[in-house]
């Protein structure tokens, strides 16, 4: 080698190396063996390394042996990466995929775990404001800002729990421009916003609250340089590998952001787990560890819903191993949110794959549907996932998926053109429901609606929350609808309207089918049974699974009997 070729290399190797600081600046990646962003990293500098290389020796006329080397070193390096890459894949590992999630499955009647919204109380702690309302309401909120065009309200909206009442959450945030960040960012960002969700006397106020702070937040997503959030944190935990963060308060107001910490346990790059998160003060910047199991009790989002429904998919999807999951998928579950791309357009625009609920003891939780992985026109379950311990819990609910709920109570305001939002998972007198509100096009809340998950025939909507549960209750009793002034509107309970039919919430049965036959009535397949001695009539609309039981096959139901007939409304 030259003593001119040495000296190119040497200035090249100086030119990579500042390179590299930019680089490593720019796009922070975690400086730990697990993370696959730092492979990327090494590996573009050496590709970058080999280019340097091949113009060097071209220049000097070099015999090439220097360029063999590295480049030598630079396949030798990409090889083990995709090996590394290979052994962490969920074709590898998807048996340890599937157990990273751990779920429950509650047996007997999963109603039991849902408070009745026919009690009044029960009604107070519905998150009946979505995502998108908050967003109309909270972006109003903008404009009584001082200097309003340096900044934006993030898309967050999270439910959470604050001074004992449920809001959804979004911190104000610096407008995504440089110039307007450079002016902004000495005042800093003066709060947040706080959307209520939960109905006084049976509506939601559809307000939002802008809480402006005594000391500005200073450590956002969208800073620049070290107020950056990504890049402060990254400062602090250089080797760590972060999910995305949110933002929770205290019960004194105070703004924190909440990220969580990635662990692989599959291969070296795979099955992330969060077993930790970091707290950071939004207006300080001090930041702490915690271990999930020692979180504070005022937060109440620790994992994040990307993560949540990644590993759920994982634990439905890979029981059976992974060509299972890819080709034959028997016994593979979807969730809802999986699906949540193909209803993205017109007419379920509202269709977010998931819910944000509050549960019996009054924690935030996610609830997504889950369905057959090849048939995702009904659902066979509920899953409910606890967003400050990960707990998941299986309910086995089968009935109308959401997109078919929305569907059915849209029609009933077919005319004023109201878009339903997707459903919360509610307990009406023992029936599992779907509760929807129905919004015009400005985005606000109109009225409220309600279908029985059995049977999507059953549907009702009113201008308030009590109301659309007294016409739901008679349309399940098959009573005449009481009139307005009834006991429900006043806050006060009765006892429900003596059926004039038979009821439709119906009887619980089980047997072992001797006989089972198929026809069309009125358009739609009905499949008949005999069942101990007896004839049992059941639509393909009741269960889609239908469609495999055969002579032999024992099966729980729920019927009511017309005449000489049974007919079932749902199928376990």
């Amino acid at each position: 080698m030259s003593r001119e070729m040495l000296k190119a290399l040497l200035i090249s190797g100086g030119i990579i190396v500042v390179l590299a600081a930019i680089i490593n600046y720019l796009a922070i990646p975690a400086w730990n063996i697990h993370s696959s962003g730092l492979w990327w990293f090494f590996l573009a500098l050496m590709a970058i390394l080999g280019v340097v290389v091949l113009i060097v020796c071209f220049v000097n006329e070099d015999d090439g042996i220097v360029l063999g080397i590295t480049w030598a070193i630079i396949g030798g390096y990409g090889l083990l990466f995709a090996i590394f890459g290979i052994a962490s894949s969920a074709m590898v590992n998807s048996h340890k995929l599937h157990d990273i999630a751990q779920v429950t499955v509650v047996e007997g009647n999963a109603m039991d775990d849902f408070a009745d919204l026919s009690v009044i109380e029960s009604q107070e702690t519905l998150p009946l404001v979505d995502w998108n309302t908050a967003k109309v309401l909270g972006d109003k909120k903008l404009a009584g800002l001082q200097h309003a065009s340096w900044y934006d309200v993030s898309n967050e909206y999270n439910l959470i729990k604050y001074q004992g009442k449920y809001y959804r959450l979004s911190t104000i945030d610096y407008a995504d421009d440089f110039f307007k960040w450079n002016k902004a960012q000495y005042d800093g960002v003066p709060g947040y916003v706080l959307v209520p969700v939960t109905p006084e006397n049976g509506v939601v106020a559809q307000e939002a609250i802008l809480v402006t702070l005594e000391n500005p937040i200073l450590y956002t997503p969208n800073a620049y340089w070290s107020h950056d959030l990504s890049r402060h944190l990254r400062n602090q935990y250089p080797s760590y590998m972060f999910d995305c963060s949110f933002m929770e308060i205290d019960e004194k107001g105070a703004p924190y952001w909440v990220t969580g910490v990635f662990t692989p346990s599959a291969g070296l790059f795979g099955g992330k787990v969060v077993k930790s998160f970091i707290l950071t003060n939004a207006q300080t910047g001090a930041s702490q560890e915690y271990a999930v199991d020692d979180a504070p009790d005022w937060i109440d989002h620790i994992y994040s819903l990307d993560y949540l429904m990644e590993i759920a998919k994982w634990h439905y999807g890979y029981g059976n191993g992974f060509l299972n999951e890819t080709f034959g998928q028997a016994n593979v579950l979807r969730t809802s949110y999986y699906f949540r791309d193909k209803h993205s357009s017109a007419p379920f625009a509202n269709f977010f794959g998931y819910s944000s609920i509050i549960d019996k003891d009054g924690q935030v939780c996610f609830y997504t549907g889950l369905t057959a992985a090849n048939a995702a026109e009904s659902n066979l379950g509920w899953l409910i996932v606890d967003i400050s311990t990960g707990e998941m819990k299986q309910y086995n609910v089968v009935g109308a998926e959401e997109s078919s709920a929305q569907g059915a109570v849209e029609q009933l305001v077919q005319e004023k053109g109201y878009e339903a939002t997707f459903p919360l998972p509610v307990n009406i007198c023992g029936e599992a429901s779907y509760l929807m509100c129905l919004k015009g096009k400005a985005g606000l809340v109109q009225s409220y609606a309600i279908c029985n998950m059995a049977n999507n025939i059953i549907a009702v909507q009113a201008e308030t929350l009590p109301e659309a549960i007294r016409l739901y209750k008679a349309k399940l009793t098959g009573a005449e609808e009481e009139p307005e002034t009834s006991s429900v509107d006043k806050g006060t309970e009765t006892a429900p309207p003596v059926p004039t039919k038979p009821p439709v919430p119906g009887i619980d049965g089980s047997g072992t089918i001797s006989e089972v036959y198929t026809a069309e009535l009125d358009g739609t397949t009905q499949f008949y049974y005999v069942i101990d001695g007896e004839l049992y009539r059941s639509a393909i609309t009741v269960n889609e699974r239908q469609i495999l039981l055969k002579k032999g096959d024992t099966i729980t139901f729920k019927y009511y009997s017309d005449g000489n007939i049974r007919v079932i409304i749902s199928i376990a």
